[in-house]
């Protein structure tokens, strides 16, 4: 096998998830329908690893914490709202994540088979509702109707210490101006801070918060 990923990426703690609809159709070999979600399965769904990635991962491992506290969630059971746009600043991208881990599809999702396994429109961008500096999302369990409200501050995400070199490294790398020990330097410090987040979860509390909702 093509060892492909930085190590501490593979160390991320996964995300289980029920996912009936693979267990009617056949798909899963055990009879619990408990699959398996890693962050390389979400880097590999968005062919990179960001800070906005990890958010997006991070933002959903919570949420489904607080909404499944004894139990594992339901992948198709979750409705997401985000308060913003999907082609404004990252509010798409975290969208196609989360989409991405609970099957929740906008419009153009899957129908469903009768009345059962519908992941069409549960996926929903709304303007609005987001605090100064801050990105919100809403997670709502279709079965209970409790839901969550996850507001992600990226300003507050930790910095590695050549943060700032980092900003100027990019723009070298992006316009193919770095030379090679130049360009390495960036992709460690890039994942320096990718890993300060998901593997460390550094100061966490501040730049994720959770609210507990009932519709």
């Amino acid at each position: 096998m093509v060892k492909a990923f930085k190590e501490a990426l593979t160390q991320v703690e996964p995300i289980l998830f029920k996912e009936p609809l693979a267990g009617t159709l056949g798909a899963l070999t055990s009879e619990d329908n408990v699959i398996e979600y890693t962050f390389i399965d979400t880097v590999k769904m968005a062919g990179h690893a960001c800070p906005t990635v990890a958010a997006a991962y991070l933002c959903c491992q919570l949420a489904l914490e607080r909404l499944y506290p004894d139990a594992v969630p339901v992948r198709g059971e979750v409705a997401v709202t985000v308060h913003g746009e999907p082609d404004e600043g990252v509010f798409g991208v975290m969208g196609q994540v989360f989409s991405f881990l609970t099957g929740a599809a906008p419009h153009s999702g899957f129908r469903g088979l009768g009345h059962k396994f519908r992941r069409k429109d549960l996926l929903r961008f709304e303007p609005g509702g987001s605090e100064p500096g801050a990105i919100c999302f809403e997670f709502e369990r279709s079965d209970t109707h409790e839901a969550v409200l996850v507001t992600y501050r990226p300003g507050l995400v930790p910095v590695p210490a050549g943060g700032e070199r980092m900003a100027r490294l990019l723009e070298k790398v992006v316009w193919d101006a770095a030379r090679d020990e130049e360009r390495k330097e960036f992709q460690d410090l890039w994942m320096e801070r990718v890993q300060l987040m998901v593997a460390e979860r550094r100061d966490i509390d501040q730049w994720i918060t959770i609210e507990t909702r009932r519709i």
